[in-house]
């Protein structure tokens, strides 16, 4: 039979030689450091970067916008239609902002006449290949005419970007719904 002491002191030597050991390593070389990775590319940046040189200096059309010129319809039929309509108002996009909404809507367009999406799937795909970050509802499905749709809010830059993929590929830039969000709201009243 063996002592109580004889265990605490054998316990003792068991963890002085585990501690020796892990010690031991202490006098050599540090391990190399860790290779740090370089950040993904963004497939976006060169793109962005040319489309904010280009429409730094974008200024307001000639001719004034519907909204420029104001005021509600004389005719009763017209302002009821404009009134029932309401809920399709976008804010008005600035001259930078127009540049660069038609120069992304111009890319994807230009990416689905050369790659069509024929799926939601499909789409997301494409536009997360172009360095567009697609969340949750940004892409939908569609009627087999119009193809799947979208609608994006620009990263850094506010306009959206909405379309559908069909066959030709119809993509425009606009303001954010006044009733928010990029996609145009279901209904009236």
């Amino acid at each position: 039979m063996t002592s109580r002491t004889t265990a605490v002191r054998g316990a003792a030597a068991a963890l002085l030689a585990a501690a020796a050991l892990l010690l031991a390593g202490c006098d050599s070389a540090p391990a190399p450091a860790p290779r740090a990775q370089a950040p993904a590319a963004d497939p976006n940046a060169a793109f962005l970067a040319e489309v904010a040189a280009r429409c730094a200096t974008a200024t307001a059309p000639a001719s004034p916008t519907a909204a420029a010129t104001g005021g509600t319809p004389a005719d009763p039929e017209s302002r009821k239609y404009a009134e029932n309509h309401a809920y399709r108002q976008q804010t008005e996009l600035g001259p930078a902002a127009r540049c660069r909404g038609e120069a992304h809507a111009a890319r994807i367009r230009a990416k689905l006449a050369s790659a069509p999406a024929a799926n939601p799937a499909e789409l997301t795909g494409l536009l997360r290949g172009l360095g567009y970050p697609v969340g949750s509802g940004d892409v939908y499905e569609g009627n087999p005419a119009q193809g799947p749709g979208f609608a994006l809010m620009l990263p850094g830059t506010g306009p959206c970007v909405s379309g559908r993929a069909a066959d030709p590929a119809r993509v425009e830039a606009h303001g954010v719904y006044v009733e928010g969000g990029c996609k145009e709201p279901a209904g009236g009243h």
